[in-house]
């Protein structure tokens, strides 16, 4: 009878380690966090959390059929939770920092990044912004020559509302960023497109998928990645980004 107890519990161990290798976040929640700047990441008029990369990584969480919480927090913040385990992911660019304290899993999204100044300027290159001052999100990397420019003066903002508003009141003379996150913030600010001039187009980059490596989990991992080529594939994350970009381009 002894030896039949043993043997039942030993199937039962083999049985629960087999199944948390399939399903290696079982009984856990997946902690995501989401950028705080508009249109990726806000709360809404209802006082819920909303936006695009919100809403994307929801999606990610869902198809992957893992449960999960999804907070929105500061730009710069996301980096310092991601070191500390705080987070397991985060849809964001990366940045020189990210590498060693986060797996770039999988791009989810690619986006231009431009230049946006008011009517009447003429920056035709980045020889053009030399001595101008220029709003970035703090915590951003936009495009490396950008960034790696000592001429342009760089000014840190918390996110585009406050750039596009700096730019209206003559504060700064241009604004670097995506041409979604710029375009949007600008329609809800009521900024109409004669006031702007055309945008001076940098570069593209990729909103990445970003695991913690104090949290890193391989078989999480793949099942997440799985989720997003998924997602890709079927439409889905195209859906959540029209809902937001409507015409822009």
């Amino acid at each position: 009878m002894k030896k039949k107890s043993q043997s039942m519990l030993m199937k039962l161990m083999s049985l629960v380690t087999l199944f948390i290798s399939v399903f290696p976040l079982w009984g856990q929640t997946l902690k995501i966090e989401t950028i705080n700047v508009a249109p990726f990441g806000y709360i809404g008029n209802d006082g819920k959390s909303t936006g695009m990369m919100f809403e994307i990584s929801n999606s990610i969480a869902e198809a992957a059929g893992l449960k999960y919480t999804n907070k929105i927090i500061p730009y710069a913040r996301t980096i310092i939770h991601l070191q500390q385990g705080k987070s397991d992911f985060v849809l964001r660019f990366t940045n020189e920092q990210l590498p060693a304290i986060a797996v770039p899993l999988v791009s989810v999204i690619t986006m231009p990044i431009i230049i946006l100044s008011k009517a009447g300027t003429h920056y035709r290159s980045i020889k053009d912004l030399h001595g101008q001052t220029v709003g970035v999100v703090r915590g951003g990397e936009f495009d490396v020559n950008f960034d790696n420019n000592t001429a342009i003066n760089k000014v840190e903002v918390n996110n585009y509302t406050q750039m596009l508003k700096l730019l209206i009141k003559g504060r700064i003379d241009a604004c670097i960023g995506t041409n979604v996150g710029l375009y949007y913030n600008a329609m809800q600010l009521g900024i109409k497109p004669e006031i702007l001039n055309s945008p001076l187009h940098l570069s593209s980059k990729d909103f990445v998928l970003h695991f913690s490596k104090k949290k890193m989990d391989t078989k999480t991992m793949a099942i997440l990645k799985k989720s997003v080529k998924k997602l890709k594939s079927n439409g889905e994350i195209q859906k959540i980004v029209n809902k937001y970009i409507g015409d822009f381009k």
